[in-house]
């Protein structure tokens, strides 16, 4: 119901952008004129985020950080493997939270390779939905590789 009264506000918009443009007064042109102007720049904008987010996700900018994050991670599981406890099991956590998301992202990229303009456009959402939960995995690895520092200067 309020998706068909949206639609309709939109139709009416554009049909009233739509009329003033073509049959209404200088001043009425000129404001629908400006709106026409202002949705392409917002278009352009929108289009240009989906260029930039796909751009992400091929250079692999999370691929570099999570993959340092994870070494960085590994020396220090090392280190603390004796002491066992809590940390260690956030860190096993965080491991398998970034398997999953590298095996994500190898899946998303066999399927942007091989897809049409169509399904590139379909996959870009996913993209950008990995692209912020790499950026998420890569702040808590962050703060788990902290805390494991912390912990091994105590210990030292």
């Amino acid at each position: 119901m309020i998706g068909k009264i949206i639609k309709l506000g939109i139709l009416v918009v554009i049909g009233l952008v739509g009329y003033n443009y073509f049959l209404g007064t200088p001043e009425e042109k000129e404001k629908s004129k400006e709106i026409i102007g202002k949705v392409a720049d917002i278009g352009k904008a929108g289009v240009g985020l989906i260029k930039e987010e796909v751009a992400k996700f091929k250079e692999g900018k999370y691929d570099r950080a999570l993959d340092k994050i994870h070494k960085g991670l590994i020396s220090a599981k090392d280190q603390i493997q004796d002491k066992g406890g809590n940390l260690l099991d956030q860190i096993e956590s965080w491991e398998g939270k970034k398997d999953a998301w590298s095996k994500e992202r190898d899946r998303l990229k066999d399927l942007f390779e091989s897809a049409t303009d169509d399904q590139k456009e379909a996959l870009t959402q996913e993209i950008k939905d990995l692209n912020e939960k790499g950026e998420i995995l890569e702040e808590e690895g962050k703060e788990l590789k902290q805390a494991t520092d912390e912990q091994l200067e105590k210990k030292e």
